[in-house]
């Protein structure tokens, strides 16, 4: 089958806020993620090409070398064993992971570090697909090894890995257009360059000469993050100005890490004047949705807001909220907090981890008027804060102070 365009962050956001508990495939070519999750958390998260020069990469950032040597010693695969593992990419981390435990090189503590680095780094990877066929299933637990080595407990907070990732590659996005890998193998062509003045470059000459005696040896970005004891982002910043400036040229990756995805670029966003802008929205309709399980109060808004300048669209389902909300894509969101299943902080992060709704006005609506629901809800990232019960002129009025900013004045 044919991989379609998809946005991995609703992906994430569906299940998560329909508090789902099974395994999302997703494959791209020759790259296939399985993330699994528990309650809407995560488990644990792997890729078929990453595998063993994963545990590798952190075991070394951990300092854990003498683990990665000790693997050497590792018995080879039974039958048994092969024909119990679902992927190749689980059988490799499984077997070592299980292995270094058993030998007591491991301790508890480290295990679970290296496990939730191993998830971290091929969630961040699958969040840069763009292209992929994914399909879920529903049930399926974490692979045994992981609650071996975990417990029952799920390893990561999504909503607040998510939000991280995203950070973080608004940081791998702003380094330089040209780098859009950590396999990527930066290199020197003349090392006369090296005493070149470069604009913004903030590498000595005695550092980049060093830098350009280790690059010659075909390290990728991330095999240099680990030499230099520095994270991979912070190698490539680094290199980003003198790649600019063609001083340094990177390699491809080198296979398999050459089915990755590439990190996504940045989106360019086509500017217009403010006179075009005002005649767009002169005669715009805003769309509003509103997530409450009380059909009253659904209602109510429905009648409050109900004119032609407003498209009014209610969901009494929270578990249905983020679909409608994706599809839609609304101007402004009205969230109730208290809801079954998911409250509404949960799903306002949730939306927020997302750079579709990063400017989106999102408005807790809620009976609560405590300082501390306050403050949870603009921890959660909602926009502003409006109490139950209330009027028109107080709902028509907090409407169009978020959507008056949306149109130009």
């Amino acid at each position: 089958m044919e991989t379609t365009k998809f946005d991995p962050y609703q992906l994430l956001t569906e299940l998560s806020s329909s508090q789902a508990s099974g395994v999302l495939k997703a494959s791209n070519g020759r790259s296939v993620w399985h993330i699994y999750l528990k309650d809407g958390e995560l488990q644990y998260v792997d890729c078929s090409v990453q595998t063993l020069a994963q545990l590798s990469y952190f075991l070394c950032r951990q300092g854990l070398e003498q683990c990665f040597n000790a693997l050497k010693e590792m018995p080879p695969v039974t039958k048994t064993e092969e024909a119990s593992i679902a992927t190749q990419a689980q059988g490799l981390i499984q077997r070592s992971m299980l292995w270094l435990q058993e030998q007591q090189i491991l301790d508890e503590i480290q295990s679970r570090q290296i496990v939730e680095n191993i998830t971290q780094d091929s969630l961040e990877t699958f969040l840069w697909l763009r292209q992929a066929q994914a399909g879920w299933g529903n049930g399926t637990a974490s692979p045994e090894w992981v609650t071996t080595v975990l417990g029952e407990i799920p390893l990561l907070e999504l909503v607040d890995t998510v939000r991280f990732l995203r950070q973080r590659l608004k940081g791998w996005q702003n380094c330089c257009a040209d780098i859009w890998s950590p396999y990527q193998r930066p290199y020197l062509l003349d090392f006369q360059h090296i005493s070149k003045p470069v604009a913004n470059g903030k590498l000595s000459i005695e550092a980049l000469t060093k830098l350009a005696h280790l690059m010659s040896r075909g390290f990728s970005i991330r095999q240099l993050s680990v030499l230099l004891k520095q994270d991979e982002l912070h190698i490539a910043q680094l290199l980003g100005p003198y790649v600019e400036q063609n001083i340094i040229y990177l390699r491809n990756p080198q296979p398999p890490f050459d089915h990755l995805p590439r990190i996504p670029a940045v989106r360019k966003i086509s500017t217009i004047s403010r006179a075009a802008q005002a005649a767009q929205t002169s005669n715009r309709i805003f769309k509003i949705v509103c997530i409450d399980d009380s059909p009253t109060i659904l209602s109510e808004i429905e009648r409050f807001l109900g004119n032609t300048r407003y498209e009014v669209t209610t969901v009494d389902d929270p578990i249905q909220a983020s679909s409608v909300i994706f599809r839609i894509q609304p101007d402004l969101i009205l969230l109730d907090i208290t809801m079954p299943q998911i409250n509404g902080y949960r799903l306002c992060s949730l939306l927020r981890s997302s750079s579709v709704f990063d400017e989106t006005p999102i408005i807790m609506v809620t009976g609560n008027t405590g300082l501390i629901d306050k403050a949870r809800a603009k921890l959660a990232g909602a926009t502003d804060y409006f109490t139950k019960p209330f009027t028109q002129k107080g709902l028509t009025d907090i409407v169009e102070k978020y959507l008056t900013q949306l149109s130009p004045a």
